[in-house]
């Protein structure tokens, strides 16, 4: 039997392009949770489709850290920072979401970890980090995708993702035909 990887490699120009930019603007879901001087964490962020987007609503007095296994997104995310002149405000680093120890205690308003856990076997470190970097009142976007190997320990079942939700309060949450998502907090 293979080796499974540890985390899912999602081709950088399937998450970045055109078409998706029509159908699914980013702005318009992190405008309800970013606003000028927000500190946010975009954990799995791939080639920066929700990063740069962030990094302009937090503006000059915010920051984005940008945490994706790959080295080649990181880098890609760190060249459209500098292109639209973000470079102070976004933070790129190469890295497991499950390490992110770089991101200070209690100091971000909003983690976004859209598609992540379902793409990574460390379940449980993302979360605790995603737990320690909220601050007291900051809020968390987490989404998973519906279908996968039962026998692939990346995959979130259903049960899966109820416990993952029974750590934290949960402001909203629902599902569509693909995907499961919630919105929580840390208390």
């Amino acid at each position: 039997m293979a080796k499974v990887p540890d985390d899912r490699r999602v081709p950088l120009f399937a998450t970045d392009n055109l078409v998706r930019r029509i159908i699914s603007p980013p702005k318009k879901l992190l405008s309800k949770y970013v606003a000028s001087g927000s500190s946010v964490a975009d954990l799995g962020c791939g080639p920066g489709y929700y990063t740069i987007p962030m990094a302009e609503l937090a503006g000059p007095g915010g920051k984005v850290y940008a945490v994706d296994f790959d080295p080649r997104a990181i880098e890609g995310v760190a060249k459209k920072a500098e292109a639209r002149g973000l470079e102070r405000v976004v933070d790129a680093r190469a890295g497991s979401a499950a390490e992110a120890d770089f991101i200070p205690n209690g100091s971000v308003d909003f983690v976004f970890a859209h598609g992540l856990l379902c793409c990574m076997k460390d379940h449980s470190g993302a979360l605790c980090q995603i737990k320690r970097m909220l601050k007291k009142d900051g809020l968390a976007y987490l989404s998973v995708t519906k279908f996968g190997r039962k026998k692939d320990p990346r995959t979130v079942t259903a049960e899966e993702w109820e416990r993952m939700l029974g750590g934290f309060r949960v402001v909203s949450s629902g599902e569509g035909l693909l995907t499961r998502w919630a919105l929580v907090s840390s208390s």
